[in-house]
């Protein structure tokens, strides 16, 4: 992402902070998102969590029997609430939180690699995509806005909208974009990896879920 796109996340983490007060994870989605990575098996496992927030979806994992989570994510103020949350959960010597941009850093590798609600902040995922599936060893899974059939269409609509309020507020958002990506070409990107799909499904109208996993 370019500097100026980096620019309200901070904004957005006092809300996200007060939503994981009140249940484990800050956004509704995330919830079916944590259940499908166990189903898929987080038992022992590391988990890197890309584009992280707070941190709320990494530390359920590690709550949830994986061994460890690192989480990287582009706002500095998400990341020391990240740090706080997984102390105050009791997590905090099993999980890693850095400040850093997942399309561009060598990336640690991990067991499980997630991107939830990621995807669409980028105007351009192949080098997300790339880092992110070299560091994935064996489940890889996201969240992204539905970019087909109806949903797909009302979240263009939607989307649209959005971002003509952030041109509006151009001062406070300095040109953020919200983006919605092909999910099928996505998935095949995903699959040519060697990754097969163990859940797939809409959440929330407006969400795909995928989780993949490597064939034993």
């Amino acid at each position: 992402m370019d500097d100026d796109e980096h620019c309200c996340f901070d904004d957005w983490v006092d809300h996200w902070s007060e939503e994981a007060r009140r249940r484990p994870t800050a956004a509704k989605v995330t919830v079916h998102l944590l259940d499908a990575l166990e189903q898929a098996g987080l038992g022992e496992r590391s988990v890197l969590d890309l584009g992280c927030g707070i941190g709320d979806l990494a530390i359920e994992t590690v709550r949830h029997g994986a061994a460890s989570a690192r989480g990287f994510d582009l706002s500095p103020k998400a990341i020391e609430e990240a740090r706080r949350l997984a102390a105050e959960r009791g997590v905090g010597d099993r999980t890693t939180f850095e400040v850093g941009d997942a399309a561009e850093l060598d990336l640690p590798s991990a067991d499980v690699v997630v991107l939830n609600r990621v995807f669409c902040c980028y105007p351009d995922v192949n080098a997300l995509l790339e880092r992110s599936l070299a560091a994935a060893g064996s489940v890889y899974a996201f969240t992204v806005p539905r970019s087909n059939g109806v949903a797909g269409a009302f979240g263009r609509v939607l989307t649209a909208v959005s971002n003509l309020w952030y041109r509006l507020r151009r001062k406070r958002y300095a040109g953020f974009r919200v983006y919605i990506h092909d999910v099928e070409r996505i998935d095949t990107r995903v699959r040519a990896q060697g990754f097969v799909p163990v859940r797939r499904e809409t959440r929330r109208f407006a969400w795909d879920l995928a989780v993949y996993a490597r064939p034993a």
